[in-house]
């Protein structure tokens, strides 16, 4: 029998914070439809299978990353 393997989980908690530390502020993010309607919120419905969550990665541009050497060795 397939399915999720014991201890396995399907959310993380992320602060707001976080998440808007990385995303622009018209960025499209996939929540659940309860959570959604919890909220009072309405969006474009999507089915969730590997295809579809293929094609909103592949199509969000990558995110550009700056790194800072903090090695401050004289």
């Amino acid at each position: 029998m397939r399915g999720k393997t014991k201890g396995a989980t399907s959310f993380v908690l992320i602060s707001l914070e976080d998440l808007n530390a990385v995303l622009k502020p018209n960025a499209n993010v996939q929540v659940g439809r309860k959570f959604a309607e919890a909220l009072g919120l309405t969006g474009e419905m999507m089915p969730s299978n590997p295809k579809t969550i293929r094609q909103v990665t592949d199509t969000t541009p990558p995110v550009e990353v700056e790194t800072v050497d903090f090695d401050m060795e004289n």
